[in-house]
């Protein structure tokens, strides 16, 4: 499955059409599994395998804006039965600095998508514009 991302740039300001400031990054899901366990009713939780790759812009803490080039992540995982089959750092990290992480948020969660560039928003200040 590839997903075409196409955000409004939050550093972009009010001249978003005018100045090319649109956010586009496209990400690429793979899913494995054996045809038997996805298929098969009594198996409620089927062993899954994915694989996920993201094609974006220099993020902004870089300050690579206009530089040629892209940032290409590509990270493999599994489905776990339970959230005690994490390994044993990563819990005890969860526990200390991101308890919120211990179960997943409700269907219905309305908060809204944080990005890379929102919360860098959120964190920098922005720079002084340079005057004619």
């Amino acid at each position: 499955m590839t997903v075409p991302l196409f955000y409004v740039n939050p550093l972009g300001g009010g001249y978003q059409k005018n100045v090319g400031c649109y956010y586009h990054a496209t990400e690429m899901f793979n899913f494995f599994g054996k045809v038997s366990s996805i298929t098969d009713p009594k198996i409620s939780n089927p062993p899954i395998e994915v694989g996920w790759v993201r094609m974006a812009d220099w993020l902004p803490w870089m300050e690579m804006s206009g530089r040629a080039g892209l940032i290409y992540m590509h990270a493999a995982g599994r489905k776990l039965e339970s959230y005690d089959q994490l390994p044993g750092l990563m819990k005890k990290t969860i526990a200390s600095d991101y308890p919120e992480y211990r179960t997943p948020p409700e269907g219905s969660d309305t908060r809204e998508n944080e990005t890379s560039w929102t919360y860098f928003k959120k964190k920098v200040e922005p720079t002084t514009p340079i005057k004619k």
